[in-house]
């Protein structure tokens, strides 16, 4: 179902595409410009500018605390051909998903599974202790992922030509492309220049957000069926409640009719009423002692058999 109001200009993905390509640009325009970078394993000894500053890096992020990686970092890519899938993947994925969404929804799912993509790199990197803490990672993939995850949750049943020419349903592509990115991610050892941690990462972080929010949507439901009912409850006990009061004024104003005018006095009407009324009272036997009972006196007119002792009253006159 779409928006009415939504329109792919608009949208968050065709400004996440325009902020990426923006980046990538300056990327281009400062790739001569070097920033020295030392640290215990010197595999290198220098990065670009943007990348130095802006991508992800473990040990810049444990050591010179550069927390912000954890974000920036999926806005850099290394060349037109990474930026150009990411960005192909990103419009593929994310038009469907804000559209079903909307923005604001979105965008938290998008830089949540992003940042945990990256927050997954900089863990597993740290416990490894391997060459990959100290080498720089970029790129939208792990967000990509976590969108992946989402169109294969949210439209499971759609179909999508997988290298451009194989159909399979998003369901089971999200299946494939986690089992691929595990397998290649045990075999490499770390050691491939394609950060599978973090595609990884994006699908973990994309499958915790659905297991919390939906969830949270059931205890939401369980707490509405559980305030309908119990508002249906008391307006039942209400309803018992205002009958129950009428019922005793009915009883009360019958015992004063009978007491002026004797049986003459009621109708036939009054008289089946009663007689409903003494069916539905004969089995209260443990009333108080007859000579204790008293229309004026508030304690009988709280009491449970009060209806009870108006009938042993009205019995009395007919």
């Amino acid at each position: 179902m779409q928006n009415s109001r939504y329109s792919s200009t608009g949208s968050r993905v065709t400004w996440l595409i325009i902020i990426n390509i923006i980046i990538y640009l300056f990327q281009q325009t400062t790739a001569g410009t070097m920033v020295p970078y030392s640290n215990p394993v010197p595999v290198i000894n220098q990065m670009p500018y943007a990348t130095y500053w802006f991508g992800l890096t473990p040990y810049l992020v444990m050591t010179k605390f550069y927390v912000w990686q954890l974000f920036t970092y999926m806005f850099l890519h290394g060349d037109f051909v990474h930026i150009f899938f990411n960005m192909y993947a990103l419009l593929l994925f994310g038009m469907p998903v804000e559209q079903l969404w909307g923005s604001k929804k979105f965008l938290i799912y998008y830089f949540f599974t992003g940042i945990g993509a990256g927050i997954t790199i900089l863990v597993m990197n740290l416990v490894l202790g391997d060459i990959g803490f100290f080498i720089p990672t970029i790129g939208a993939s792990g967000a990509v992922f976590g969108l992946l995850l989402a169109f294969g949750m949210l439209f499971p049943d759609a179909e999508l030509l997988v290298f451009f020419f194989v159909p399979m349903k998003a369901k089971y592509l999200v299946i494939v492309y986690g089992g691929i990115e595990l397998y290649l991610q045990v075999t490499s050892g770390g050691a491939s220049s394609v950060s599978h941690l973090g595609h990884l990462g994006g699908l973990v972080f994309g499958l915790i957000y659905f297991l919390v929010t939906r969830r949270r949507g059931i205890e939401f439901k369980a707490k509405k069926i559980k305030a309908v009912l119990q508002a249906e409850l008391s307006r039942k006990k209400e309803d018992m409640t205002a009958q129950s009061s009428d019922q005793d004024l009915n009883l009360l104003r019958l015992l004063q009719k009978l007491e002026k005018g004797g049986a003459s006095s009621i109708t036939d009407d009054e008289y089946q009423y009663i007689k409903r009324m003494d069916i539905f009272l004969e089995k209260q036997d443990d009333l108080c002692v007859e000579s204790d009972f008293s229309l004026d006196d508030d304690y009988c007119r709280k009491c449970d058999n009060y209806q009870a002792c108006l009938m042993r009253q009205i019995r009395k006159h007919l």
